[in-house]
């Protein structure tokens, strides 16, 4: 395998790699989302009794119970029904809860509204020792995921990559670059000559 061929396999493998991501790119489906904060309130206004529970809070195992609330199939039942799907994370060293929703643009908004209305609803339910309030209230739509012009640099980057890894690969693969081989006569008299002295 020669050179010549090793380069035009490492271009042919980074344009593989740049056309594949620019195609997905062009066809990729980006649905819609909508996101969305609560916070877990202490409810009680004795300053001693708000004090104890928050430092008991994280023991608790409030937030969990919140976060499994949110995201059951009874309130999420209608967003459901729009074909939006409802991701609820609780965020780390916080009372506060995430809501993402995702799907199409006119439904993402009041599905995530339905989840938030259907929880204050239910909390009754729950221990009255802390509320559900309204952080944020659901954003407009915006598409989600990466945009274009970011995957087209990963896309680019990859590419590179892909060539370069290539042609490291059939480089070693290369057989070593053959040595001129001296005429075994010329050797033998230059030998001769070397051994033999030099006359005055």
């Amino acid at each position: 395998m020669s050179r010549r061929v090793t380069n035009i396999a490492a271009v042919i493998a980074g344009l593989a790699v740049l056309i594949a991501g620019i195609a997905f790119t062009a066809v990729r489906e980006r649905p819609y989302e909508s996101v969305a904060s609560v916070v877990l309130a202490p409810q009680s206004n004795n300053p001693e009794r708000i004090a104890s529970l928050l430092e008991s809070f994280e023991r608790s195992g409030t937030i969990g119970t919140y976060v499994e609330l949110m995201s059951s199939d009874d309130t999420t039942e209608e967003a459901r029904a729009q074909g939006v799907t409802i991701t609820v994370q609780a965020i780390p060293n916080t009372r506060a809860i995430r809501l993402i929703a995702e799907g199409d643009e006119d439904a993402v908004k009041p599905a995530l509204r339905s989840v938030i209305t259907r929880t204050l609803a239910r909390q009754q339910a729950l221990t009255g020792l802390f509320t559900l309030r309204v952080l944020e209230k659901p954003s407009d739509p915006v598409l989600a995921g990466p945009g274009n012009k970011l995957l087209f640099i990963a896309t680019v980057v990859l590419a590179i990559f892909a060539a370069v890894a290539v042609l490291a690969i059939l480089r070693r693969l290369l057989p070593p670059p053959e040595r001129p081989v001296q005429d075994s006569v010329g050797l033998a008299q230059s030998t001769e000559e070397s051994k033999s002295p030099q006359r005055a």
